[in-house]
């Protein structure tokens, strides 16, 4: 009766972070969650996809939903395709938290997010990021942001500072509910979710960092086949997509070094991540309709 007593006493909900880029939503959810889930990066549009975590303790879970920063300007087909998907996330939220880098002025970004969550008629928390950098501070310019929400969190993504406090702040405002996933059944934040777009995003970043400035951010990855072979060995096949050939050969390298490279240390994390072997099989293909077929 003890157990069926905590159980409907338990929290849950989905809860959407969304501002303009590079403000630190992916950097946030990671500390929040104690576990990288969503790639980082300093060049913007890093978050392509959103992406789901899903945070537990004895009060209930949370899912995270992480949403490409809002440009005011998109200039090619990849960003037209990724501005639509944060608004569309955003009316899934019970709770929203509206993320901003307080070392940098208001943006027209700005203007268009508040009119995404003006739409959404649910708690909202404005979340001030990079506390740790006291000067420039523009905290003050974000005053029309603060009169949309109902409370204000001024945080260190980078350092965990008053992170806890953050999702104390979100617990207050879920509804009472199911769990996602029994705990016991949780393999990792990220992986019980979305298991094919988490590892497709780890291939991504290693690319990035990897291949560096001689990559453009118009490559994805697809994961073609997931599955658990014998002794709890991963099987995952996965193939990166580029505009052109000449891309193609930068994250192949010179006798396949860089492609190798990428599948190493991508397959190092995600054992990390699982906690069992990972065999990746990666790939490359030039596909100048990616863009059309995957977004």
């Amino acid at each position: 009766m003890a157990g069926t007593s905590q159980k409907n006493k338990l929290k849950s909900g989905i809860v959407v972070l969304i501002g303009r880029p590079s403000v630190g939503k992916s950097t946030l959810l990671n500390a929040i969650l104690g576990q990288k889930i969503s790639i980082t990066s300093p060049r913007p549009q890093t978050t392509r996809f959103p992406i789901q975590g899903l945070y537990n303790d004895e009060r209930g879970q949370i899912l995270f939903i992480d949403t490409p920063g809002i440009f005011e300007k998109v200039q090619d087909q990849v960003s037209r395709k990724i501005n639509p998907l944060a608004e569309k996330e955003t009316g899934k939220a019970d709770v929203v938290l509206y993320v901003v880098d307080q070392t940098r002025k208001p943006g027209s970004e700005e203007a268009k997010i508040l009119g995404i969550i003006r739409k959404v008629n649910k708690p909202k928390i404005l979340v001030v990021n990079k506390i740790d950098i006291q000067s420039p501070s523009y905290e003050p310019f974000y005053s029309p942001q603060e009169e949309e929400c109902q409370k204000k969190i001024k945080v260190s993504a980078l350092y965990g500072k008053h992170v806890k406090a953050l999702v104390s702040a979100i617990f207050e405002f879920l509804p009472k509910g199911k769990l996602f996933i029994e705990p016991e059944n949780i393999i990792s934040p990220a992986f019980n979710l979305t298991p094919e777009k988490f590892i497709a995003e780890i291939i991504r970043e290693k690319a990035f960092l990897i291949a560096r400035k001689e990559v453009p951010y118009t490559l994805t990855v697809k994961v073609e086949e997931l599955s658990e072979r014998d002794k709890g060995n991963f099987y995952i096949k996965a193939t990166i997509y580029v505009l052109d050939d000449r891309y193609k050969k930068m994250i192949i390298g010179e006798k396949g070094r860089t492609i190798k490279n990428i599948g190493s240390q991508a397959r190092k994390e995600l054992e990390i991540i699982t906690g069992q072997p990972v065999f990746l099989d990666l790939w490359v293909e030039t596909n100048k309709h990616w863009p059309e077929m995957f977004l």
